[in-house]
C-alpha cells in the first residue's frame, strides 16, 4: 500500500507550481523576523537572502548592523534553515 504524501510536500509543491514559493517564504522570514525582533525593528520585506527591516533612526540602524550576524542567526535557527544573510536597514518617519 502506497504511503499517504505528507501535506507539507503537497503545499511545497503546489506553492511553486503557481509561482507562490518565494513569497511563501518571505512571509515566513518576515513572521519569524517579527516575533524575534522585539522594539528594535519590524521586517518590511525578504528578498534574495536579505531582511529590509525598518528602524526609529539612525543610531538603531547602526546599533542593529553591529550585531547583525547575532541577528541573522537568531532568524535562521528559528526557521531550521539559513534563508537569511544579511539585514538592510531603512530609517521610518
Amino acid at each position: 500500500m502506497a504511503r499517504p504524501e505528507n501535506l507539507k510536500n503537497i503545499l511545497s509543491r503546489r506553492l511553486k507550481h503557481y509561482g507562490l514559493d518565494k513569497v511563501a517564504t518571505a512571509a515566513r522570514v518576515c513572521a519569524v523576523a517579527l516575533e524575534l525582533s522585539g522594539d528594535e525593528f519590524e521586517p518590511i520585506s525578504f528578498k534574495n537572502g536579505a531582511l529590509k527591516v525598518s528602524v526609529g533612526s539612525a543610531a538603531r540602524a547602526h546599533l542593529l548592523r553591529l550585531k547583525e550576524e547575532e541577528v541573522v542567526a537568531r532568524i535562521n535557527l528559528k526557521l531550521g534553515s539559513d534563508l537569511v544573510k544579511k539585514l538592510r536597514f531603512e530609517i521610518s518617519k
